[in-house]
C-alpha cells in the first residue's frame, strides 16, 4: 500500500513539474486584416493591425467612398462581436462631400466585454439621416 501510495505521489509531481515547466512566456500572435463591403451607392472597406485577442487596443483604418450620384449620404461604422456573441454597433461615421468622394479615419477600438470579431457596417442614409441599404462585411 505505502510503494503504491509512493508510485502515485511520484506520478503526480513530475505531472505538476512537466505542467509547470510547458507554461512559458509565450506571446500571442499579432493579426492583420481587412473587411469591406458594397451596397447601392456606398462602398466602405476597414483594415486592422494590433489584434491579438479579444482584450487589444485594435488599430483601425476606414475608407468609405461614395460611389452614386444620388443626393444620399454614406456612412460607416466598425460592427464586434463580444464573448457572449452580443453584436455592438459602434457609432457612425459619414461622407455627405458628395459622388465620387472618399473619407478616411484612423482609430483604435477596445470593448470591455472583447472583441472577438471585426467588421464594417456601410450604408448609405436619406436627409433625416433614415437609412436607405446597407451591407456588413466580416
Amino acid at each position: 500500500m505505502r510503494r503504491h501510495i509512493a508510485t502515485t505521489a511520484g506520478l503526480l509531481a513530475t505531472a505538476v513539474t512537466l505542467s509547470v515547466s510547458m507554461t512559458g512566456t509565450a506571446h500571442a500572435a499579432e493579426y492583420t486584416g481587412d473587411a469591406s463591403c458594397k451596397t447601392t451607392g456606398a462602398h466602405g472597406e476597414m483594415t486592422y493591425s494590433n489584434y491579438h485577442g479579444p482584450d487589444a487596443n485594435v488599430k483601425i483604418h476606414f475608407a468609405l467612398d461614395d460611389v452614386q450620384a444620388d443626393g444620399y449620404g454614406v456612412r460607416l461604422r466598425l460592427v464586434s462581436t463580444d464573448v457572449w456573441g452580443k453584436t455592438h454597433y459602434w457609432p457612425w461615421r459619414t461622407n455627405t462631400q458628395g459622388y465620387g468622394t472618399r473619407s478616411t479615419w484612423d482609430t483604435t477600438a477596445s470593448h470591455p466585454n472583447g472583441l472577438f470579431n471585426i467588421g464594417v457596417q456601410v450604408a448609405r442614409a436619406n436627409s433625416a439621416g433614415t437609412i436607405v441599404n446597407s451591407c456588413i462585411g466580416w
